[in-house]
């Protein structure tokens, strides 16, 4: 096992060799006679067509599209062959998750949900976006916020010769809150934001999701999201300990204070223990999904049950063991 330490930034432990990738993992769990073998989780999901509806006419200048669980209004022009694109991602996730082995479809209260393309950081702001944060999803209008200047040209990594791409895994990520918007405060915010951004690495393009090789996924995604995070051959984690501990409100305070800036620490170690909860062994996967059924039924007034983890330190060390270099 590799060797662990940790070190002070800010008050807050970063994990220092949490995780170095590899290109041949070993199994998170040995799989138990009669266990259900992870091959029966969903390989791959294609988005069925829907029909759309663009309005170009509106008298601000905006665009929307509406389609049958959505209406996008886009705040800055986009030509409609790539507005067709972007419904069609949308769309996509409600039909996954309604689909999906595990209950997660937790309906907004409204049948049609809003989602703003905000122009630039201001409107985003303006809309009740977090300064920082380039997607939001509002709990209490019940409507998607996103940074149309960072979405339709995300920041590429260093030495990069390709064309900046919209990040329609920003959008899959908000709508994942969306479609499970009556469950969120219900949930730790390691596994609402964990598992958004499980779907999100699994999207890859124009709602076509890949469940299949979710480790290549999973390391090529980790790779471009904190590469400016790694020491040598070493990555910065936040560790799992620190991350079970957050509580909602806590959660958007510790993005924001990472070294470097990078916010998308804490999502890296949440995205992990998604992983480990759904693909860690079919018992795990089994208690995961028990308990994403029970909390579906229960009441604000009721107590809600703790969700079915294990002790921190003994998750740290099967993700290192898995992500880390067997030497």
């Amino acid at each position: 096992m590799p060797c662990v330490q940790t070190i002070q930034h800010r008050g807050f432990a970063v994990l220092y060799r949490f995780l170095i990738l590899l290109i041949f993992p070993v199994s998170l769990l040995a799989q138990r006679p009669g266990e259900t073998p992870v091959g029966a989780w969903p390989r791959s999901f294609k988005a069925k067509p829907v029909n759309l509806r663009i309005n170009d006419k509106t008298e601000d200048g905006s665009l929307v599209v509406e389609s049958p669980h959505f209406r996008m209004v886009a705040e800055t022009r986009i030509g409609r062959q790539d507005l067709t694109r972007f419904a069609r991602v949308v769309e996509s996730v409600p039909q996954l998750i309604k689909s999906h082995p595990l209950r997660l479809w937790n309906s907004p209260r409204k049948s049609i949900t809003d989602i703003i393309l905000c122009k630039d950081e201001t409107s985003f702001v303006k809309a009740g976006g977090d300064e920082r944060a380039v997607g939001w999803w509002d709990g209490h209008k019940e409507r998607v916020l996103i940074r149309s200047d960072y979405f339709l040209a995300p920041p590429q990594t260093e030495n990069s010769r390709l064309q900046a791409q919209p990040d329609e895994g920003l959008l899959v990520h908000e709508l994942v809150h969306a479609s499970m918007s009556a469950s969120l405060w219900r949930l730790p915010p390691w596994f609402t934001e964990g598992i958004a951004e499980y779907f999100s690495v699994c999207h890859q393009g124009g709602g076509w999701y890949l469940f299949r090789d979710l480790d290549s996924l999973i390391r090529n995604h980790l790779r471009r999201a904190i590469s400016r995070n790694k020491v040598g051959e070493h990555f910065h984690l936040v560790p799992v300990p620190s991350i079970l501990a957050l509580s909602h409100q806590d959660w958007i305070k510790v993005s924001q204070s990472q070294p470097g800036g990078n916010a998308y620490l804490p999502y890296a170690t949440a995205l992990l223990l998604v992983h480990y909860h759904l693909h860690g062994g079919a018992e795990r996967r089994a208690k995961t999904s028990a308990h994403l059924a029970k909390i579906q039924g229960l009441s604000p007034r009721n107590k809600m049950p703790a969700f079915p983890t294990e002790d921190p330190g003994f998750i740290q060390k099967r993700l290192v063991n898995y992500w880390s270099s067997r030497g």
